[in-house]
C-alpha cells in the first residue's frame, strides 16, 4: 500500500497503477494462499484480494485512481465469489489463444469463457491482446481476419478498454502497418466492417499492389485453416509449406513489379515481401529438397547468397527510409546481422 502510495504522489497525473503478478508462472503455495484459491477455483482469488485490499486502502487520498491487475496465465480463471472493487481494473489477457481463429471460437473456448465469467464480476474489465508473433517479427502471421471479429466480441462482454500489444521493438514486423491501422479503426469503432477496412488499407497503402497483396492474405488464411496459431508459432509451421511459398512468393513479386515505377510504393511492397523471404532464407535446404521431391521449379535465384544480399538490402534500411530498417527479429532480441551476416 505504501508503495503504490508513495509511486501515485511521484506521479500525480496517473489514473492507473498496476499490481500485478509476475511474468509466466509461479503462483504462491503457503497454507494461506492455497486455502484461499481453492475455495475460490483460481489462483485469481488471491490477487483479487490483494488487489482489493491495496484499492481500498487508497481510495480516500486518491479518488480517481484506478488499481489494475491482469488475469494472466494461472490468474486469467475468475474468482467464484470475490468481486473486484469499483477502483480495480481486471487485465484479461489472451496469450494461450489460437490467434488464427476468432477468440469466440470453439478453439478459444477457454478464453470465452474467462471473459464472459470476468464480465459478471468486474465492473472495469479491459483485455491485454497479441497480434503478433513474439519468437519471429517476420514470420507471416495470418491473425488479420480475426482482428475485427475479436474487437466486436470485446465490446460484446463489456470490455471497457483493450492493448494490443505488437511488435513494439522494430519496425520491420510483418504486415505492422496494416495490423496498426484497421487496428485504429476498429478501436474507435468495433462494428465497422473490417474486411473493406483490409482493402481500404491496402489499396490506400499499396496503391497498384494493393490486390496481390491482399491475395497474399487470403492465401495464408486458407493455407492456415487448422492450425493452432499462437504468439510463439514455429518457422516450420504446416501452413508454410513449400507449395504455399511458391505462390506467396509469385504474389509479392507481381506486388514489386506492380509499383516498380514509383519509389515510395516499392519500398512498402518489399519491406512486406521480407517475411516470404525470411522463411525462405530460414529454411533454404529444406524447402530445396520439397522442391526436387515436388518436381517443381525453384521460384528463387539458385545462390542463396544472392538472395540473402537483396534482404539485407531492405532489412538494414532502405536509403531515405528509416522504417524499413529492421533492428530486432523477435522480442529476445536477435538481429538480422546474427541471422544472416553480410555475405
Amino acid at each position: 500500500v505504501e508503495q503504490v502510495r508513495q509511486q501515485l504522489r511521484q506521479s500525480p497525473q496517473a489514473s492507473i497503477i498496476s499490481v500485478s503478478q509476475n511474468d509466466c508462472f509461479g503462483p504462491c503455495e503457503c497454507a494461506n494462499c492455497r486455502a484461499l484459491d481453492d475455495a475460490e477455483g483460481s489462483h485469481s482469488g488471491t490477487m483479487i484480494a490483494l488487489v482489493n485490499y491495496i484499492a481500498e486502502k487508497i481510495a480516500p487520498d486518491f479518488p480517481n485512481v484506478a488499481v489494475d491487475t491482469l488475469a494472466y496465465q494461472y490468474t486469467r480463471k475468475p474468482p467464484r465469489t470475490l468481486r473486484p472493487r469499483p477502483n480495480v481494473i481486471v487485465r484479461l489477457c489472451s496469450i494461450e489463444c489460437n490467434f488464427r481463429e476468432p477468440l469466440d471460437q470453439p478453439s478459444n473456448a477457454g478464453f470465452g469463457d474467462d471473459i464472459r465469467g470476468w464480465a459478471k464480476l468486474a465492473g472495469r474489465l479491459y483485455v491485454w491482446d497479441y497480434v503478433t508473433d513474439f519468437g519471429n517479427y517476420l514470420k507471416p502471421h495470418p491473425n488479420w481476419f480475426s482482428l475485427g471479429p475479436n474487437l466486436r466480441f470485446f465490446q460484446t462482454n463489456h470490455v471497457r478498454g483493450v492493448f494490443e500489444e505488437g511488435a513494439y521493438q522494430s519496425h520491420g514486423s510483418e504486415m505492422a502497418e496494416l495490423r496498426a491501422w484497421v487496428l485504429a479503426q476498429l478501436l474507435y469503432n468495433p462494428r465497422q466492417d473490417d474486411r473493406a477496412l483490409i482493402r481500404e488499407f491496402l489499396d490506400g497503402y499499396y496503391g497498384p499492389a494493393g490486390k496481390p497483396v491482399e491475395s497474399y492474405l487470403e492465401l495464408l488464411h486458407n493455407a492456415s485453416q487448422g492450425f493452432n496459431l499462437t504468439c510463439y508459432s514455429p518457422i516450420d509451421a504446416p501452413f508454410l509449406h513449400f507449395k504455399t511459398l511458391v505462390d506467396a512468393e509469385k504474389l509479392w513479386q507481381d506486388a514489386e513489379q506492380a509499383v516498380a515505377g514509383d519509389e515510395e510504393l516499392l519500398a512498402r511492397v518489399r519491406l512486406g515481401h521480407l517475411p516470404v523471404r525470411y522463411i525462405w532464407l530460414s529454411r533454404w535446404d529444406a524447402l530445396r529438397q520439397e522442391c526436387t521431391a515436388a518436381g517443381a521449379k525453384w521460384p528463387l535465384s539458385d545462390s542463396r547468397q544472392k538472395v540473402t544480399v537483396e534482404w539485407r538490402a531492405v532489412a538494414d534500411g532502405l536509403p531515405g527510409k528509416p522504417w524499413t530498417k529492421v533492428t530486432v527479429m523477435n522480442e529476445g532480441g536477435s538481429t538480422p546481422e546474427g541471422f544472416l551476416p553480410h555475405p
